[in-house]
């Protein structure tokens, strides 16, 4: 027995250390593809949601979008295969191999580049997966001397607005704005239109500027940045960053592991004269400073109660980013420019007699002081007359090494953030770290219930989870596309870390709402693709839990767009001083609305709230009166014989907004009776009675109504609905019997047509609207306690967001579908006839979930834009081929529009206003 028990002691006393976790296939290669070389990105994401990779064999470009489906309300990575795009992009680089990408500020411009440094420049057209090829540069030589280690684009000259935080103060968020111009240099035709310079440096030491001049075509100068001696001179990294005085600094680190800073200044030679051609940019260096031994500090290990001294020169340079000078949020002041610099360390193999140590990276960091050197008094008295004050010479700039910061991961991929006040580090286990630029501390979530800075500071995160190489960051940073060897994208989503307690915590959900507001109104502003955040917030909202899952999911969802339409200083009174040319052009109740339909339509499954459907028709509403405005302002400048009206390309789109927006209202009417007769005449009206009658039908038609932004624009679209009712009786009036028929006449016919067989006449709808919007105002005017500004602009907000007709209105209800109110007159007045009303056919309006609206779209193909009918019967979708109909499907509302290309000659605000869905999502073909 007891040598039993020592054999035990033997067995359990000295347990074995654990391997080392295994890593990503190709990581070796990776890192020393990242050592060789700065510009090596193969994914990249831009800010309109277009993620663009370059394939397993290095030779294809391939292009991706986030999708929604309708069916089931769930969200993918769509890859769009297209053998056309791949096989130019082959062609036109000759079968090199492709070795970075890179989109401009706007998103909209794509570079790509191959092991030589060679350029092309491609340009999202209309839709996010089709790509045109704006500029090559393909004339120098197969020398890898041309291979490029660094590229920046320069800022588009604009204010952007900054959300620190939102504070809980009075059970209402408050959410704070600064203002920050993003910094120079810019380039100097980009005056009216944004357009595109980016500085590009070579392994040579070559810096080329390529930009866009002021015909929009590009061009490109290059310069020398320094003599290159001898190999150890050669650069394998360099970053740029905007600098004081519109200049840039310029951060190289060479083969001889120096790291060199200059400041770079471009002069434009803008011509000064009419005559004057412009002789091309200049740019100039200045070298400021220079570290000979660029290598992280001598890091320590203990291990079996011995310490090891870690060799520096084991972890080699992998990453190196210039952080431009940025405000401190904790302070007043500024920090100054910083250079990063991460090195990575991935033992080769392991053997019982070395240390089992683990993969790391190293953040290293220098910043950037500005030193004011002076001569010694002396020197000042060797010239007559002069005072013993020192002699000051020119500032130079010196760099202070910061203690570094070791991460026991391979970093694979470093970005930065939020205006450069945050850092965003991927590594090789699939883990995103967020980190403070100022204390390069990892971002974490606090326990703090009144204050919200981000959704990292909540609680969302990527945890490790698939080993990968090549990582992009979502235009919101709440989704990561990644892949490894097999080159084929996959997506992680953002979520709770702790997802079983934080998940059913309703401060957490509090805090999760706020934070979504938050990074929403970011991207608004910013003029971000904003799919990411509403994937993540829908996956968010589908696991609350499932005994309070409807009612939160609701409370949410209310709490978010409240916040969202105030923080965005969305003005939704109109009631008072209605201003439609301002509420047609301001771009973020576009946004709001789209949200609030996102949210509301989850899938076919389960019925669209009734918020939902009033901010569909609203879109529907604004993109037709953005139509009418359009062409009525066109029409009424031009001059005689070039009337956009007057093109019968035009008045045949004017067809199908024409019969869409007669339908609408006739369902409006028609609905507004189905209210009239639940009122029982015996108890007279009761407003709880409606209210039920709305939550079971989930009809829009009392809210379109009421809300007094939907009311302006359905009044709008009356008024150019009478336009084009008198225009096509003028045109079918001035055609003579025996003429030639004009190409005006079919759309005139089609128009006629719709009015003619109308319910209401365009007039009697205009005056409904306007009666109920006299009925309002007075109905606010009267309210006892007063109603304010600001309260009546939070009922106008209550009533979009919540679905619910305020106290103050419900008078306003009674005397427009009560007994004797304003619709039995308008009926009597104009002969409308319930009946047919109430057997009309509204199903290519979508808004009812009966069988009958269901079969009806089942059947056809509906250009949901220009409010056609494409096709009837099953569909065949694709790119080419005759007889096939070519499709743009929207990638967040799932809308349909013939992929029509812009002819010669083509209305450009006729392709503005289809360059998007009317949702304002982005098109997909």
């Amino acid at each position: 027995m007891p040598m039993m028990m020592e054999d035990y002691d033997d067995l359990f006393s000295d347990p074995l250390p654990l391997p080392p976790p295994p890593l990503a296939l190709g990581l070796h290669e990776k890192l020393d593809e990242l050592r060789s070389v700065g510009c090596c990105r193969k994914i990249a994401w831009s800010k309109m949601g277009c993620l663009a990779y370059i394939s397993g064999n290095g030779k294809e470009l391939h292009l991706a979008t986030l999708q929604h489906h309708k069916k089931n309300g769930l969200w993918d990575l769509h890859l769009h295969a297209d053998p056309a795009l791949a096989e130019h992009i082959v062609k036109i680089f000759k079968g090199r191999e492709l070795e970075n990408l890179s989109w401009n500020p706007s998103g909209l411009e794509l570079v790509i580049t191959d092991i030589y440094g060679r350029l092309a420049v491609c340009t999202i057209f209309i839709a996010m997966n089709r790509l045109i090829v704006s500029k090559v540069w393909m004339n120098d030589p197969d020398n890898h001397m041309n291979a490029l280690v660094g590229s920046f684009w320069l800022n588009i000259k604009k204010v952007v607005p900054l959300y620190r935080s939102a504070t809980r103060q009075d059970g209402q968020w408050n959410y704070t704005v600064t203002q920050q111009e993003m910094k120079g240099p810019y380039n100097p035709w980009a005056i009216k239109t944004p357009l595109s310079a980016l500085v590009v440096v070579s392994r040579g030491g070559y810096v080329r500027l390529v930009y866009q001049g002021q015909d929009n075509q590009w061009q490109d100068v290059r310069y020398e940045l320094d003599d290159l001696p001898t190999s150890n001179d050669l650069l394998t990294h360099a970053t740029l960053c905007p600098d004081r005085g519109d200049s840039l600094l310029l951060a190289v680190h060479t083969a001889g592991k120096q790291l060199r800073l200059y400041r770079a200044a471009i002069d434009w030679q803008q011509p000064t004269g009419k005559d004057q051609l412009a002789s091309g940019p200049r740019i100039s260096f200045q070298h400021l400073e220079t570290i000979d031994d660029c290598c992280p500090m001598l890091d320590y290990i203990t291990q079996n109660q011995e310490t090891y001294i870690l060799p520096s020169s084991e972890a080699q340079l992998s990453h190196l980013e210039l952080l431009p000078q940025a405000a401190d949020p904790r302070s007043k002041e500024s920090a100054s420019p910083t250079i990063l610099a991460t090195f990575s360390y991935l033992p080769n193999h392991y053997t019982d007699n070395e240390i089992r140590e683990q993969p790391y990276t190293i953040l290293s960091r220098w910043v950037m002081r500005n030193v004011e050197s002076t001569l010694h008094t002396a020197f000042g008295s060797l010239t007559s007359k002069k005072s013993n004050s020192p002699v000051r010479l020119k500032e130079s700039a010196a760099l202070v090494r910061l203690q570094d910061v070791r991460v026991e991961h391979i970093a694979i991929d470093l970005q930065q953030i939020n205006l450069s006040t945050a850092l965003a580090v991927a590594y090789s286990d699939g883990s995103v770290d967020f980190r403070d630029r100022f204390t390069m501390q990892n971002m974490v979530p606090d326990e703090e219930p009144d204050k919200v800075t981000s959704l990292i500071q909540v609680g969302f995160g990527f945890q490790a989870t698939d080993p990968c190489l090549h990582v992009a960051l979502s235009p919101n940073k709440c989704v990561i596309a990644f892949f490894g060897l097999e080159h084929q994208p996959k997506i992680r989503i953002g979520k709770p870390t702790n997802r079983d307690n934080d998940i059913q915590d309703n401060i957490f959900t509090e805090k999760a709402t706020a934070a979504f507001v938050l990074h929403n109104a970011m991207a608004g502003f910013n003029n971000n693709n904003n799919d990411d955040l509403l994937l993540i917030m829908q996956d968010y909202m589908t696991h609350l839990p499932n005994d309070e899952s409807l009612a939160q999911r609701n409370k949410m969802e209310q709490d978010f767009l409240r916040d969202l339409y105030r923080t965005l200083s969305v003005n939704l009174d109109q009631s008072t001083d209605p201003q439609s040319d301002k509420l047609l052009r301001y771009p973020m109740l576009q946004r709001c609305l789209s949200l609030q339909a996102a949210l509301g339509n989850r899938n076919y499954k389960e019925p669209r709230s009734v918020i939902s459907k009033v901010a569909w028709v609203m879109m529907n509403l604004r993109m037709i009166a953005l139509t009418f405005a359009f062409a009525f302002a066109k029409s009424g400048n031009a001059p005689e014989g070039s009337s956009e009206l007057s093109k019968p390309e035009i008045m045949q789109a004017m067809v199908g907004l024409a019969r869409w927006s007669m339908t609408l209202t006739d369902y409006i009417v028609d609905q507004l009776f189905e209210l009239n007769r639940c009122i029982d005449p015996d108890q007279g009206f009761d407003m709880n009675t409606i209210r039920e009658e709305i939550r079971t039908t989930r009809s829009p038609a009392l809210l379109l109504l009421l809300t007094s932004t939907a009311r302006t624009f359905l009044r709008y679209n009356c008024r150019g609905l009478r336009g084009l009712s008198t225009l096509s009786s003028t045109h079918l009036d001035q055609q003579h019997p025996h003429s030639h028929p004009s190409p005006l006449l079919p759309p005139s016919h089609a128009l006629s047509e719709i009015f003619t067989s109308a319910h209401l006449p365009p007039r009697a709808l205009e005056s409904l609207f306007l009666e109920t919007d006299s009925l309002v105002k007075h109905a606010y005017a009267a309210a006892q306690p007063a109603i304010n500004e600001q309260k009546q602009q939070a009922l106008e907000r209550e009533m979009l967001v919540c679905g619910e007709v305020p106290e103050v209105l419900w008078g306003v209800v009674e005397r427009v579908v009560g007994k004797g109110g304003l619709l039995e007159r308008m009926g009597e007045r104009e002969g409308v006839s319930e009946g047919e009303l109430f057997f009309g056919r509204f199903e290519e309006l979508g808004l009812e979930e009966d069988r009958r609206t269901r079969e009806w779209w089942a059947r056809r193909t509906v250009d949901d834009v220009r409010k056609i009918v494409l096709r009837e019967g099953p569909l065949e979708m694709g790119r080419d081929g005759k007889g096939v109909l070519r499709l743009r499907t929207c990638a967040r509302c799932g809308a349909v529009m013939e992929d029509l290309l812009p002819a010669r000659g083509a209305s450009g605000w006729m392709m503005n206003l289809q360059r998007t869905c009317f949702c304002g999502g982005f098109w997909m073909v």
